[in-house]
């Protein structure tokens, strides 16, 4: 009688090509996800970088307002409005986002819906007037600053 463990008479090829076929599909799912990753990350460099593009933007403008209003009341003049266009793109990397000016951190804070690593704030300063803090999802587009000469408030609707 034969020992079992000693006998190689059942070693057949299909059983080594199956555990080479299972060898190399997890070495495949393990390298598709490692790119995955590597995308996602890519994704959100790109989402960080555009929120900085857009909200130094809307510093800028912020800033142009707040600058115009200065000078028109430093030369004698009298500002009754002011209305400038926010121009967003509804999504920036396949994803929707907002964007949050906070009157009292003195930021514009961009974020993507759910990705908190996306999360970039940009300092802005007003010396004239003030604004008031608002949430602008990026779906909702046609918003825009409002200055109001009665309240001495930039708007943003």
């Amino acid at each position: 009688m034969k020992k079992i463990y000693h006998n190689r008479d059942a070693v057949s090829t299909a059983v080594g090509f199956i555990l080479t076929f299972a060898i190399t599909i997890m070495v495949f799912m393990f390298v598709m996800n490692s790119s995955y990753v590597m995308m996602d990350r890519n994704e959100q460099s790109v989402m960080r970088e555009q929120f900085e593009i857009h909200g130094n933007s809307i510093a800028l403008q912020l800033t142009k307002i707040d600058t115009t209003i200065n000078l028109t009341r430093r030369s004698g003049g009298n500002v009754e409005e002011i209305q400038s266009n926010i121009v967003l793109p509804p999504k920036i990397a396949d994803e929707y986002y907002y964007m949050q000016i906070s009157n009292q951190t003195q930021e514009i804070i961009f974020e993507s819906d759910g990705i908190a690593e996306t999360r970039v704030q940009i300092p802005y300063e007003l010396t004239t007037t003030d604004i008031e803090s608002a949430t602008i999802n990026s779906v909702g587009g046609g918003h825009y600053f409002f200055y109001n000469s009665t309240t001495d408030i930039i708007e943003v609707h």
